[in-house]
């Protein structure tokens, strides 16, 4: 009888682990896949203090196979002011629960 699976909003980290163990390797293969993607996005989600820096968001993209290099993901910084203000306005943003959207820079200097 095939194994009934739910749907994806409700699949529970028990459901992956026995995907896991499926005899179907690329449903085992899958849910690996998924269980990985899972802890990561649960690390990220879970991280605290200096840990919310933009470093943890390049722990996040390595999980997709995106570039981790420090050249992250900008060619070109703000200035250092704007740089700590968009650090203290996300910092804001994370005190009061709402949603971080970073302006675009308006004086840069090009990365070595």
């Amino acid at each position: 009888m095939p194994q009934v699976v739910p749907r994806l909003p409700d699949l529970t980290d028990d459901h992956i682990e026995a995907l896991a163990g499926s005899r179907d390797n690329v449903v085992a293969q899958l849910a690996t896949e998924i269980r990985r993607l899972r802890d990561g996005i649960k690390e990220h989600r879970s991280a605290t203090g200096h840990e919310l820096c933009w470093l943890n968001d390049v722990a996040l993209w390595t999980l997709i196979g995106e570039d981790a290099a420090p050249a992250y993901p900008h060619e070109t910084l703000p200035v250092r002011e704007e740089f700590l203000s968009q650090c203290c306005r996300y910092y804001e943003s994370r005190i009061a629960g709402s949603a971080y959207e970073e302006p675009r820079p308006r004086t840069c200097i090009k990365k070595a």
